[in-house]
């Protein structure tokens, strides 16, 4: 199983997948396998199964997704599944507020945690992926954007002038790297480890929903909008394929559709 999973991963690079889809393709099939002996429709179909009775039915869809890549790989397309359906996501929940933000900024400078602050300042101002913020270089603070290979195609992420000019006291003060932001260990941080760090900030008593990378490309979104209503201009910052995937932040969150229609229904 081994030999048919690297093989299966050297397939996916030559199909130029991303690491993170790699890693997620190859940890299906290893589930896969741990339940059945072999591939076939009837497997497949209770793999499907199985996945759905988890709770989760993104998860599920990813699983099968992998799965049938797999079929394909092995030269199996009979074995494939239908795809499972998800409810399109209409409204940005967990989006920290501008105050939640600043508070935490605020709490950081109070604790000298200069590096985790910078993070999420960087974070919050360029609106990068955490998989494409961990690829910030030092060389991009020059040029003053990094251009990345992500999710099969080049973008180009902007840092803002004043974020630049602002952090370099913080750069200047700390030892010479590849990376703007490395591990402990002076090498690229992973995205767990990004993660990792962000989650602690829990004990400033900010709410756990909104303590990791992506929340603050999701405030990058919404402020933009609250300072620019140029949606097509955000959608190529985000590094949309369509702006129907960038106008979900124009719309209210759950929370707020609801306050609203409480407040329409007062009569």
């Amino acid at each position: 199983m081994t030999q048919e999973l690297e093989a299966f991963r050297e397939y996916l690079i030559e199909n130029e997948r991303s690491e993170n889809t790699i890693s997620s393709y190859t940890e299906s099939v290893k589930q896969f396998f741990t339940m059945f002996p072999e591939v076939s429709k009837k497997n497949m179909i209770e793999f499907k199964q199985r996945k759905i009775s988890e709770g989760s039915p993104k998860t599920a869809a990813n699983r099968c997704i992998a799965m049938n890549q797999y079929c394909e790989f092995i030269g199996a397309p009979e074995c494939k599944v239908k795809a499972i359906k998800i409810h399109k996501q209409n409204t940005v929940e967990n989006v920290p507020t501008l105050k939640e933000y600043e508070y935490l900024l605020e709490c950081l400078q109070k604790d000298n945690d200069w590096k985790t602050y910078w993070m999420v300042r960087f974070l919050a101002k360029t609106g990068a992926r955490a998989s494409e913020f961990i690829r910030f270089e030092r060389i991009h603070l020059e040029k003053g954007e990094a251009t990345l290979w992500t999710k099969g195609k080049i973008r180009k992420i902007l840092i803002p002038d004043e974020l630049i000019e602002e952090s370099k006291e913080y750069f200047s003060s700390i030892p010479d790297n590849k990376w703007m932001f490395p591990n402990r260990y002076g090498e690229q941080m992973g995205t767990r480890g990004l993660d990792g760090r962000i989650k602690k900030c829990v004990k400033y008593g900010l709410r756990k929903e909104i303590l990791h990378a992506h929340a603050f490309r999701h405030l990058y979104a919404v402020q933009f909008l609250r300072h620019n209503k140029n949606i097509a201009l955000l959608a190529d910052l985000m590094g949309h394929e369509s702006i129907d995937t960038t106008a979900i932040y124009l719309r209210l969150s759950a929370e707020e559709q609801k306050k609203q229609f409480n407040d329409a229904m007062d009569w």
